[in-house]
């Protein structure tokens, strides 16, 4: 028996003996009682009930924490559970891994592993996360599959953010400004107006902006927000929801950093391996910086045949994002019945750099939802509810990405449908124990039309290794007409064939510079049903002390890439055991929670900058089911209050993940891979029925990306009462064991481990009317590697965390 299921019977066994036992003692202690822990409530299994009744894994982020971390971004969230990592991308796109799982979804044509939920929305596009950190009652983040009652199926888990809501007979203001460095103004505040005594309105404002974190310029911000809701009772048994929000993201991305070069050696035998060659740069030095653009112009790129590449993209964002939607809640003696339509919108231009000379995209999202639910009992012993969902996204877009050697242009439409039916069922046979059978059948229709016209620039043919010093680097250009004018007065020839492969009569030849043009047209669909279901049992043996088991099954929808031979890929799906306890002693002072897990995945999903089948291949974002992987750990959260003015809290994760089986191919071109993983070199046939020469790469058991074998979180918190006032004092930190994010499993390009603290000190009226706080975040200044991605002049361009940031808030509360 491995360690893991050791550990797993062991919670079981000292569960079962140790809890009752403790639940006695507890309540005989509750005369000593010093004041307890604060009761959240969820709605993670869509009926509002505490978190510690709730018998599935979830972290709760209060609106306190949110504050306290300086959340204003979906990236910031990663600082607020132990089990989520996030990275932030072009445009506001954002990654989200859960214990290792997730996907790079940055393009509009794959739909990310962990589903993102708005004011109970499922929101289709990871690059529509923005401008909803603010004005929030909390946010839940579900580890695990989703594949019952929430939005649409997600493999890894899911994150729902819930903002405030009107509140009836309550005039109130809430403000929040602050001031840090990099000129970094903050501003948020809620109004809550009731009007007479069934209705109310809420109306709340968000305003993030500093100036460029990186050297050249780029990774400023400029986001602004407003969310409007208005809540009624026109009947004891009805309510109604209204609420819109608009939010606008402007500002530039970050441009990355150069982390190092790597270039072939060779000896007396020929080839000898890789030479890698930190940069010495830091990780707030940009690609534009001019220090940059020497390092990179000084590098020779064998296929054009030349150095003096410069690195001359302008990044921006210029998005903007709004939503409608409605909650209707109708209460009957027999059950509630809740219908919530909503209908979003995202209109999206940006440019980035990272490898690319620019790179930029102009996309047309729509999304159509609605969702009826029926909760209700069928007598003493059985709750149950039932639903239906249809969801319809529809997204237009134009894309490039200039390279020095390659620049593909897209243009496509994608269109989704989505229909699901789920129930669950809770059976309380005796009084202290429950068992909930959960399903969910769903139907996912996909369909996509495009092109990509992709260019390629060689100096003749690249065997040679030709020498073309004057030859001119692809043009910045947003469209292949512009390409290929750009070459037609160059007198350099753009052809669908490349020149060394043609007879001379033919205009063929070696050493002559030509442009190839390699379209890629994809139109395609799929069709998947999947049933997914979860089965539980909860024992209570006190009010305060339980334990839960579930197992349950999970399924992410296939999608499409926009790759010849490689064009769609398939569903995964997700078996999850889970064995977990919650508990509360010494008075409601002490929370103690623990969970277990095996997670089971098979056609697992793997998103990254890869090769096609095309002949010649062509560098493009793709999306492989790359086979099966196992996941398991432990999770243990406790907090304790101290005394009435003192609060600890800590949590810490323990992974265990293995890739069972994962192969992908890269082209032959001559010299090996740039791999740490096992390879062999093979064939594989194109699409129009060549035979190309590929390395097979296994990476079968690897560690999974960004899932750190040891994660945890300590803090703390000391309220010293000044009459009148009081002084309230912070202290946190993280700490991540280092983790891969890159399937070369290369030595240098891994997540080393790392703490980040961060330290705060607020002075308040002790009511709570009013507060000044000082902060400090990632006051070691650690910028953990996020992310790294080779280019065409073999520079390894990455991306850091955060840097340190300080400053002051102040805070009104009427």
């Amino acid at each position: 028996m491995n360690v893991f299921h050791r550990s797993v019977s062991a919670l079981a066994i000292c569960a079962a003996m140790v809890l009752p036992q403790i639940a006695v003692a507890q309540d005989s202690d509750a005369q000593t009682r010093l004041g307890g822990l604060e009761e959240i409530v969820v709605t993670a299994q869509r009926v509002s009930q505490s978190a510690q009744k709730a018998p599935l894994p979830v972290d709760v982020v209060t609106s306190a924490d949110l504050r306290q971390q300086i959340v204003t971004r979906a990236e910031d969230l990663s600082r607020t559970s132990p089990a989520l990592a996030t990275v932030g991308g072009a445009g506001g796109t954002t990654t989200f891994y859960l214990r290792g799982v997730g996907n790079n979804t940055v393009n509009a044509y794959s739909d990310p592993a962990i589903a993102f939920n708005y004011d109970g929305v499922y929101i289709g596009r990871p690059s529509s996360t923005s401008g909803m950190f603010y004005d929030l009652a909390r946010v839940e983040v579900l580890k695990g599959p989703q594949g019952t009652l929430y939005g649409r199926n997600a493999t890894g888990g899911a994150i729902n953010v819930i903002p405030n809501r009107p509140r009836l007979d309550e005039f109130g203001v809430d403000a929040t400004v602050g001031y840090g460095n990099y000129n970094w103004w903050t501003a948020q505040a809620a109004l809550n107006v009731p009007a007479g005594d069934s209705v109310a309105m809420r109306l709340a404002g968000t305003l993030s902006r500093h100036d460029a974190f990186m050297s050249d310029g780029t990774g400023n911000q400029r986001e602004y927000g407003a969310r409007f809701q208005i809540y009624a009772e026109p009947a004891p048994q009805l309510d109604l929801r209204i609420a819109a929000d608009y939010a606008h993201q402007g500002g530039a991305s970050s441009s990355s950093y150069y982390f190092g070069s790597v270039d072939p050696t060779f000896g007396p035998s020929g080839f000898a391996g890789y030479e890698y060659k930190r940069s010495g740069f830091s990780s707030l030095q940009g690609l534009g910086d001019p220090a940059s653009q020497d390092y990179l112009a000084s590098r020779y790129i064998t296929q054009v045949g030349r150095a003096g590449a410069a690195s001359d993209g302008n990044p921006s964002n210029d998005n903007d994002y709004w939503g409608v939607t409605a909650e209707l809640n109708y209460k009957t003696d027999i059950g509630t019945l809740t219908i919530q339509p909503a209908w979003r919108e995202a209109h999206i231009d940006y440019r980035f750099a990272n490898i690319f000379r620019e790179a930029g995209s102009k996309e047309d999202d729509r999304q159509a939802s609605i969702e009826a639910r029926w909760a209700g009992q069928a007598g003493p012993q059985i709750d149950y509810l039932l639903g239906g969902m249809y969801f319809d996204e529809k997204i237009g877009a134009t894309a490039y990405y200039n390279q020095w050697t390659l620049s593909p242009f897209q243009e496509f439409d994608t269109h989704t449908k989505s229909w699901a039916g789920f129930g669950k069922f809770t059976f309380r046979p005796i009084e202290r124990l429950s068992l909930t059978a959960a399903g969910r059948y769903t139907s996912d229709r996909k369909s996509f039309d495009g092109v990509s016209n992709v260019y390629i620039l060689f100096c003749g043919n690249p065997a040679l290794r030709n020498s073309c010093p004057t030859l001119p680097f692809m043009p910045l250009a947003t469209n292949g007409a512009d390409v290929e004018s750009f070459y037609g007065a160059a007198g350099i020839p753009v052809t669908s064939v490349p020149l060394f492969v043609l007879p001379d009569a033919f205009g063929g030849s070696q050493t002559a510079p030509f442009v190839l043009r390699s379209p890629i047209v994809i139109n395609s669909s799929l069709k998947n049903n999947k049933f997914t279901y979860r089965l539980a049992a909860q024992y209570d043996f006190s009010p305060s002390n339980m334990v839960y088991a579930s197992f349950e099954t999970g399924y992410h929808a296939g999608g499409f890439s926009f790759a010849r031979g490689l064009d769609s890929y398939q569903p995964e799906t997700l078996d999850a055991y889970t064995l977990g306890s919650k508990n509360r002693f010494l008075g409601n002072r002490l929370q103690l929670n623990v969970e277990a897990f095996l997670w089971k995945y098979r056609n697992q999903q793997f998103s990254q900058f890869g090769y096609d089948l095309g002949d010649p291949p062509s560098t493009v974002l793709l999306t492989r089911n790359i086979g099966t992987s196992t996941i398991k750990g432990v999770d243990l959260d406790v907090e304790f209050q101290a005394t009435p003015d003192t609060l600890l809290s800590g949590s810490i994760q323990y992974l265990d993940t293995k890739y069972d089986s994962f192969v992908y191919y890269a082209p032959n071109q001559g010299l090996p891979p740039k791999t740490a993983c096992g390879y062999s070199p093979t064939t594989q046939t194109t699409p129009g029925g060549s035979v190309v020469n590929v390395f097979e790469i296994d990476c079968s058991g690897r560690q999974a990306f960004n899932a750190p074998k040891w994660s945890f979180t300590v803090n703390g918190e000391q309220t010293v009462p000044l009459g009148d006032l009081k002084l309230v004092l912070q202290a946190g930190t993280r700490y991540r064991s280092s983790t891969y994010f890159s399937a070369d499993y290369l030595p240098f390009l891994k997540s080393k481990s790392n703490f980040v603290t961060t330290l705060s000190a607020t002075l308040a009226q002790a009511s709570d009317r009013w507060s000044i706080t000082a902060y400090a975040f990632n006051v070691t200044d650690s910028r953990r590697l996020a992310n790294a991605v080779i280019n065409s002049a073999n520079l390894y361009v990455a991306d850091a965390e955060q840097p340190r940031t300080y400053g002051l808030r102040a805070s009104f509360h009427y």
